[in-house]
């Protein structure tokens, strides 16, 4: 839902139907219910519509320091009097990760991550670190017919459309020392893009997650003896459905032999982990699926791998923690 207001405090515009709108940004929509867009949004972009066709009508865009000041507003002037169709992407200007084309109509509007493809298998991937994309819209804002020196006032609320996973392999062995390249790590998915109504259009590509950072870890026993026994990999990844579980996909495999030693549906795991949350009047609160996975943006995996013995040895998953939550397996064979 997004906030309409008018007022006439700001600068002024001469002549009739040339209002401005001042565009307000909030993001709460997390976990603390907290407004932290001044901490976490580092440019905006906003685009226009005609409500009654549809129609692109302009687009105001700004980045940096004016971002982080108290009560910060984006305005845009020039437009005439009606209804309008309020839709913001910020991010878009944090790095090498996303992109908007310039639209006709609002159905045009669509937001794409920035990916490669492998060309021996013609396999879409994205092994960056993505900055954070943040979507908002207000439908409907009606730009009222007041004196000149009026400013419409809409509060654009944001919800997070980017993710950071990290995954960590961890032997009950004591005698194994595990490392990154040992395993080939992959997320699998349909969210590479999005639509006007931040959903996956029809006919979404899929897409492959490789990790953009790995490294080994270093555990600490309770004797303060140090042993190197964990592989770590880190996933940035876009937004989360839960209602396509099955298309997001946690695969480790083992480099040496091909052996599948996790497999599992990604989304459904994180959603085991839900619990309840604080709202802002101090009320704990069961939320929906999709509402947590859009407040939620980072999450931790941490396996613990049996080894097995054989010609090349290979490994099982025994114990799985998702943000420091024990996932109990009931059938082991992922």
């Amino acid at each position: 839902m997004g906030l309409f207001v008018s007022s006439c405090d700001k600068v002024i515009y001469d002549g009739p139907g040339n209002c401005p709108i001042s565009v307000r940004f909030r993001f709460d929509f997390n976990l603390k219910y907290a407004d932290a867009f001044r901490n976490e949004v580092k440019s905006v972009a906003v685009y226009v519509f005609d409500s009654q066709t549809g129609k692109f009508v302009t687009k105001a865009t700004e980045s940096g320091v004016p971002l982080t000041q108290e009560g910060y507003t984006l305005e845009i002037p020039g437009l005439e009097t009606g209804k309008y169709d309020v839709i913001a992407w910020c991010g878009l200007e944090d790095g090498d990760s996303f992109s908007v084309e310039d639209p006709a109509t609002k159905t045009d509007l669509m937001c794409r991550m920035k990916t490669a493809t492998r060309t021996k298998a013609t396999e879409t991937y994205s092994n960056q670190h993505h900055g954070g994309l943040f979507y908002g819209i207000v439908e409907g804002a009606d730009l009222l017919n007041l004196p000149p020196g009026s400013v419409n006032t809409v509060v654009i609320p944001l919800v997070k459309n980017t993710n950071n996973v990290r995954v960590l392999l961890q032997s009950i062995n004591s005698d194994i020392n595990l490392t990154p390249d040992q395993f080939d790590f992959a997320i699998y998915d349909i969210n590479s893009e999005l639509d006007w109504k931040d959903e996956i259009p029809e006919n979404p590509i899929d897409i492959t997650y490789d990790p953009f950072n790995t490294k080994q870890g270093s555990i600490i026993l309770n004797d303060n003896t140090e042993v190197l026994t964990a592989a770590v990999a880190e996933f940035s990844i876009g937004r989360l459905f839960a209602r396509t579980t099955n298309k997001t996909r946690l695969v480790i495999t083992q480099r040496s032999n091909g052996n599948v030693v996790f497999d599992i549906p990604l989304v459904d795991y994180f959603l085991m982990v839900k619990g309840y949350y604080a709202s802002p009047a101090g009320e704990k609160t069961q939320i929906d699926d999709q509402e947590y996975l859009d407040r939620q943006d980072d999450y931790s995996v941490v396996i613990f791998l049996e080894h097995k013995e054989g010609p090349e040895g290979y490994y099982i998953a025994a114990r799985i923690y998702i943000n420091g939550w024990q996932i109990v397996l009931i059938n082991t064979d992922l």
